[in-house]
């Protein structure tokens, strides 16, 4: 799920990408990791069928308390009711901090610069455009936009590194994924 890698895959580094753009440098943290680890985890058909299992599991479980109910039932269902809602965004928390400790793409920041053509994904020497037709989804969150290049993976953009520019990347995206024909973006950037 790394940025870099997955553009490198969609390669068109003979244009002059930078022509016009905004230029925005992001380090990865934890916490936007995690805030995209968690969203594509719950958003997906998995992730919404496992937190209704959990919710209906805690549900039982609470509703069970005081009356005549095996005590491994009761264990059962509390630890059902836990896995999606408790426990499993404890573990991507620690897959989140695993992947940003340990890619080697995370171990500097990532320039991003966007222009009505597409997005450049620059570290160090290596620069990488993309056409905004590209993009498969866009994805915002309370902290993060999610710029996904494939089902599973994309780039993060965290509100807090785009700092004053946030307004004007978020413009040139959602201008970019409209003249693409890019249907699957939130719908307060349509």
């Amino acid at each position: 799920m790394s940025d870099l890698q997955d553009i490198t895959e969609n390669v068109n580094s003979d244009r002059d990408e930078n022509a016009d753009g905004v230029s925005v440098t992001v380090n990865m943290r934890v916490k936007y990791m995690y805030s995209f680890l968690f969203q594509h985890v719950h958003r997906s058909v998995q992730g919404l069928i496992g937190v209704g299992i959990s919710v209906a599991a805690l549900v039982m479980f609470f509703t069970s308390i005081g009356k005549n109910v095996d005590g491994t039932r009761m264990f059962i269902m509390l630890v059902i009711g836990l896995l999606f809602t408790v426990i499993n965004p404890i573990l991507l928390l620690f897959r989140a901090a695993k992947q940003v400790a340990l890619s080697p793409v995370y171990k500097q920041p990532l320039t991003y610069v966007f222009s009505e053509q597409g997005m450049t994904v620059k570290q160090g020497e290596q620069s990488q455009f993309m056409e905004w037709s590209r993009l498969v989804m866009v994805r915002k969150t309370a902290s993060v936009l999610i710029l996904y290049t494939n089902r599973n993976s994309g780039s993060i953009l965290a509100y807090q590194e785009l700092g004053e520019k946030k307004d004007e990347v978020i413009r040139l995206i959602t201008e970019g994924c409209r003249s693409a024909g890019i249907k699957r973006v939130p719908k307060s950037m349509r």
